[in-house]
């Protein structure tokens, strides 16, 4: 019962109902756009489906391993966080107020949990993207930390930088030149080249991971999901961002 209830989920609820319009559409478009509508319909399915977003994403999260407990705790500067977005305006948060997307969160939090093996400061990096009246996302982060007890003296918002490039150039001119590095694993090769090409040596901190290590792939693994479709954009993005940096700040 819980496997047709699943189905039936995947099947009714986007993108599984686009995927199904699809099909159906096929067999009612003039023959000569038939194979146009077939190829879309592959391409479509193909990019939401737990396999193949695994194989795009996967590459980026194991880029570097986990932060090790071995590691020297004595050399960092700093723990500098790289910000993920806001939810602007979110109830919780009081009026005017923001807080942190689900990315943005779990890398502040993991942080958080470093400040026992690294006693420095905390730098949380991100402002504002565009101008829609919201907080810097470094503002958001801060309240965080103040809940959870972070002593003030321990905390630094960079507010300036709207992007990962500026992420490093801004936490440079911080004085910081060795850093641990806190971001989602499959952002984290994309933010070492950056803090990198600044002149920051770091040590890779990712956290917040999508795909699953344990779980083995079945039927439902091969339905178009949008939890797929998610991670398909995530790594696709990655992979043009990272190129982009290459590009215009090599």
């Amino acid at each position: 019962m819980i496997f047709i209830s699943k189905l039936f989920t995947v099947l009714l609820l986007p993108p599984g109902c686009f995927f199904l319009g699809l099909i159906l559409l096929i067999f009612f478009v003039p023959r000569r756009f038939k194979y146009f509508m077939v190829l879309i319909t592959l391409f479509f399915y193909v990019l939401s489906i737990q396999p193949v977003s695994d194989f795009l994403l996967k590459p980026l999260e194991d880029a570097y391993p986990p932060l090790s407990a071995e590691a020297s705790g004595d050399w960092p500067q700093a723990i500098v966080v790289l910000g993920g977005g806001t939810i602007q305006g979110s109830p919780e948060a009081g009026t005017g107020r923001d807080t942190l997307s689900s990315d943005a969160m779990k890398r502040a939090v993991y942080a958080f949990t470093l400040r026992d093996i690294f006693p420095v400061p905390i730098i949380f990096s991100g402002g504002k993207v565009f101008e829609y009246d919201q907080e810097a996302e470094a503002v958001a982060a801060g309240r965080l930390y103040e809940s959870l007890g972070l002593p003030p003296e321990q905390f630094i918002a960079e507010t300036e930088s709207r992007n990962t490039w500026e992420n490093a150039v801004e936490t440079a001119k911080l004085g910081i030149e060795r850093a641990i590095l806190v971001t989602s694993a499959y952002h984290i090769k994309r933010g070492i080249y950056c803090f990198e090409n600044n002149g920051i040596t770091v040590i890779p901190a990712p956290t917040d991971y999508k795909c699953d290590r344990i779980r083995k792939y079945d039927f439902l693994s091969f339905l178009p999901s949008n939890g797929a479709l998610n991670n398909t954009y995530i790594a696709l993005h990655e992979y043009i961002g990272l190129l982009y940096y290459i590009i215009i700040y090599r």
